[in-house]
């Protein structure tokens, strides 16, 4: 399965201008404008459907029951305007059991694309679930026959993810010199949910650094922003 990276958001979970912590307020020049930022509704794959199968076999879980997706998520950063500028963004995944009474680890990211990328890459990965993976009538195929390709067609500022194998992974997001930070940012994460967690809830969440003549302020979205970033896989 080819997945190719959309150069603009198709649907829109929310939008609007990120709020300043109360404790940095007092310091913001009362001209200081804060970032606009556009979420994404994230795109969902199941591992069955997106992990292409090169024999035609039917494809089946590696042990331990557990289920997995591929997701994309994807965000719009606009710079506030006049002397201000955005050094950096982090877009992060707060991720836990569809049922509540399953442990919190049982929800969590596999992994994690891109793991770094810098600002003049174009790249192309191969997603595979291993070491190896057994199938119904009890053959296998090894790590690397079995996999989804998708590719970023155009050039992106630094990004690097922190969090593989765990609830609160996230992606941070630089400028670099040949590109400011402004735009769309794609990013994908292979989901997991262990028997017991019966699906994943999540919430994606924006944190943009701006700055300014009194020095960095964080801007981050409001709970009743958060309430629209919320999606249910599974």
């Amino acid at each position: 399965m080819q997945i190719t990276t959309p150069s603009n958001i198709q649907a829109i979970a929310w939008e609007g201008a990120l709020s300043a912590p109360e404790t940095t307020r007092v310091f913001k020049s009362t001209s200081a404008k804060p970032p606009v930022v556009t979420i994404g509704q994230p795109e969902v794959w199941r591992a069955a459907d997106a992990l292409e199968n090169q024999v035609g076999q039917k494809w089946v879980a590696p042990l331990g029951g557990a289920e997995f997706w591929l997701a994309r998520f994807a965000c719009t950063l606009r710079a506030p305007g006049g002397i201000e500028r955005i050094s950096e963004a982090q877009q992060s995944l707060y991720l836990r059991p569809k049922n509540s009474g399953a442990d919190k680890d049982t929800a969590y990211a596999f992994n994690l694309f891109p793991d770094r990328l810098g600002a003049e890459d174009k790249a192309e990965w191969n997603v595979k679930l291993g070491p190896e993976l057994k199938f119904a009538d009890g053959s296998g195929l090894k790590a690397g026959e079995l996999g989804a390709k998708f590719e970023f067609n155009k050039v992106f500022p630094v990004i690097q993810s922190y969090g593989a194998g765990e609830w609160n992974p996230y992606w941070i997001f630089r400028p670099h010199a040949s590109r400011l930070i402004e735009g769309s940012q794609f990013v994908y994460a292979v989901l997991a949910a262990k028997a017991g967690a019966a699906g994943i809830r999540g919430t994606m969440t924006v944190t943009v650094t701006v700055e300014t003549q009194f020095g960095p302020v964080r801007f981050g979205m409001s709970d009743e922003a958060q309430e629209s970033t919320r999606f249910v896989i599974g």
